[in-house]
């Protein structure tokens, strides 16, 4: 908990007794409307109780808001509404007000994590778990593959039992690289064995300045136009494999 000196009531006012400035001490906190987006309170009383905080962060409804403290450590735990909380003795820097009487539970790379609304979005478990750029959060399914978590999952906190979030390493792209070249313009793309060719060439499209009309990829070793309706793997396309993009031929009777 950072301690600050404040000329200013809440207001922004000077607080002036007639005759000098009267200074007098705050400490400050990080305050989260129901996320992660914190703004600064600063409260006269180093040890208040959950509705000091509530009330400092201009919360009308306390008793159905429920506060939750981000600790130095990244663990997380709750405040109650009538409980003393020492903010400078334990180093919370953050405290979440949540729009709720109601708190999920679930761990976060061994730490207890709590939150107020039913679903977490990935990125803000990530902006919790403070992993290294190697690491990656999955959902631990005992006895079967863990779930890769990414920024933009969303999570359901409420399903019957604990969620269990764990690091392990960033998972391999899927997929693999090939080219595609039209009228001399190569361009590399990523695709996936259960992607349809006729999905390739719209992806492609935009890379050369959206040609109009209908186009047609073609595997340059053997000249064979691959059919639209098929995917990456029935027709055969590797790693490294080299395709043109071109309008169809049309032959004459």
């Amino acid at each position: 908990m950072q301690h600050i000196s404040s000329d200013n009531r809440a207001d922004g006012a000077p607080l002036d007794d007639g005759v000098e400035i009267n200074r007098t001490t705050g400490y400050r906190l990080l305050y989260g409307d129901n996320g992660l987006e914190f703004r600064p309170l600063v409260l006269p009383d180093p040890i208040p109780i959950g509705r000091q905080i509530l009330e400092a962060a201009g919360v009308r409804d306390v008793e159905s808001t429920a506060l939750a403290a981000i600790l130095a450590g990244g663990g997380m735990e709750d405040i109650r509404l009538s409980e003393p909380y020492d903010l400078s003795g334990r180093g919370v820097e953050r405290v979440i007000g949540f729009r709720t009487d109601t708190l999920y539970r679930a761990f976060l790379v061994g730490r207890e994590l709590i939150w107020g609304r039913r679903e977490i979005r990935g990125e803000e478990l990530y902006a919790l778990a403070d992993l290294t750029g190697t690491e990656a959060l999955y959902i631990d399914v005992p006895g079967g593959t863990d779930v890769h978590v990414k920024r933009d999952s969303v999570i359901d906190l409420s399903k019957p039992g604990i969620e269990r979030f764990i690091a392990g390493p960033v998972p391999a792209p899927e997929g693999f690289e090939i080219s595609v070249n039209y009228n001399g313009i190569v361009r590399q793309i990523r695709v996936r064995p259960r992607d349809l060719i006729s999905s390739m060439i719209e992806t492609v499209r935009p890379l050369f300045g959206n040609p109009g009309g209908a186009l047609v990829l073609i595997d340059t070793a053997s000249g064979r136009v691959l059919e639209p309706a098929h995917t990456v793997a029935q027709e055969g396309v590797q790693a490294g494999a080299q395709l043109q993009l071109r309008a169809p031929i049309v032959r004459g009777g």
